[in-house]
């Protein structure tokens, strides 16, 4: 829910259906009840890493958030977004203790990490923790995955009026980065291509 006269913001499925789950923050909600657990406390201690990540990648600050949530029955998960994009889910709770990461990310998982993949969520790959490979374990490879969420993040729209600006530096050169992670251009020119001005190596 928008407060009265606050900022509209356009949100992902994800997020919106996790807000279904959850329902809306509130200091007296289950929710809060748990921000405490294994999986916050997780997030916590592997946090500067992650952001130091996003930071590289050109991500804006506050571009890292997670939602953390309990059902009535007592399960739920701590859901981590990379702006409106879920990058991954961390469940330690309820004798069920692992990472979920879109599939799509799947060329970011070490050969030797063990892994599941469950008919309930075909679109996800589980990173299992265990006692060989705790939550923090994942430290590196989760920073390598927000990494890849900044160039990977779903296009919202084509391009911008700054596209001449762009193809000339080679990258993206919009001042509001948290804006400009929705741009398709910026995929485009990260992956090397450039469509237009003195740089343009497509024909």
């Amino acid at each position: 829910m928008q407060l009265e006269g606050g900022e509209i913001s356009i949100i992902s499925e994800d997020i919106f259906c996790d807000m279904l789950l959850w329902g809306p923050s509130d200091e007296n909600s289950e929710e809060s009840d748990i921000m405490g657990n294994a999986e916050t406390d997780l997030l916590n201690e592997i946090r500067p890493a992650l952001e130091a990540a996003l930071e590289a990648a050109g991500a804006p600050k506050g571009s890292l958030m997670f939602r953390s949530g309990m059902t009535k029955t007592g399960d739920g998960h701590t859901s981590v977004f990379v702006g409106n994009f879920t990058a991954f889910r961390i469940k330690m709770r309820r004798k069920s203790f692992y990472i979920s990461v879109p599939a799509s990310f799947a060329d970011l998982i070490p050969s030797d990490v063990p892994v599941k993949k469950v008919g309930s969520a075909p679109d996800l790959i589980r990173m299992m923790i265990d006692d060989r490979h705790s939550g923090k374990f994942y430290e590196p490879i989760l920073s390598r995955l927000v990494a890849a969420a900044v160039a990977r993040y779903p296009k919202e729209w084509d391009c911008c009026s700054r596209y001449m600006e762009c193809s000339d530096a080679k990258r993206c050169v919009h001042p509001d980065k948290s804006f400009a992670l929705g741009c398709g251009y910026r995929k485009i020119l990260h992956s090397g291509k450039i469509f237009y001005g003195k740089n343009r190596n497509i024909d």
